[in-house]
């Protein structure tokens, strides 16, 4: 029987919120071929922790969320035995078979699409989220702090300033 069918309890949230060791591999594989930095100047996946960036993101989804993700990653790691009959799991296909898995996901159904879609965001959310890395692209880094603008959280907008903005 594949892993991917097994009917494991749910996990809890705090073990929910953690990518698993298959999930993290199967972010490896795509990650490689979605962000080629391989004789760019893009800085190395290898030095950017987008593998904990992901794993903080997923921290703020609810159990049930969570669940589904980890469900819908199941579904892209295993679904190329049917999709493609590669007859290996993503995390095993080479850096061919899994970009032309990767677009026979984008010209699937919703659910692959949507999938695929939400896998691409959070490498790329993950990546990105790296200053450094950004900084190899040309971002000088928040303008807020090259301005000495304070940040102040989630405070309320001054009322003074507040009454004089009109509304429509």
């Amino acid at each position: 029987m594949l892993p991917a069918c097994e009917g494991s309890p749910p996990p809890t949230h705090s073990e929910a919120a953690r990518l698993s060791p298959n999930e993290r591999v199967i972010f490896e594989r795509f990650a490689e071929v979605y962000i080629p930095t391989e004789g760019t100047n893009l800085r190395p996946l290898s030095e950017v922790p987008y593998l904990d960036n992901i794993d903080r993101i997923l921290a703020f989804l609810d159990a049930p969320t969570l669940d589904e993700f980890h469900t819908g990653m199941k579904l892209f790691d295993y679904g190329s035995f049917v999709v493609g009959l590669y007859l290996a799991r993503f995390a095993n296909l080479s850096p061919e078979d899994r970009l032309d898995y990767i677009r026979r996901w984008h010209a699937g159904g919703e659910t692959q699409r949507a999938i695929v879609g939400i896998i691409e965001k959070l490498v790329a959310l993950g990546y990105w989220q790296d200053v450094e890395a950004a900084r190899r692209v040309g971002y000088q880094g928040p303008v807020s702090d090259e301005a000495r603008i304070l940040k102040l959280g989630n405070a309320p907008m001054p009322i003074a300033v507040a009454e004089e903005i009109e509304t429509p």
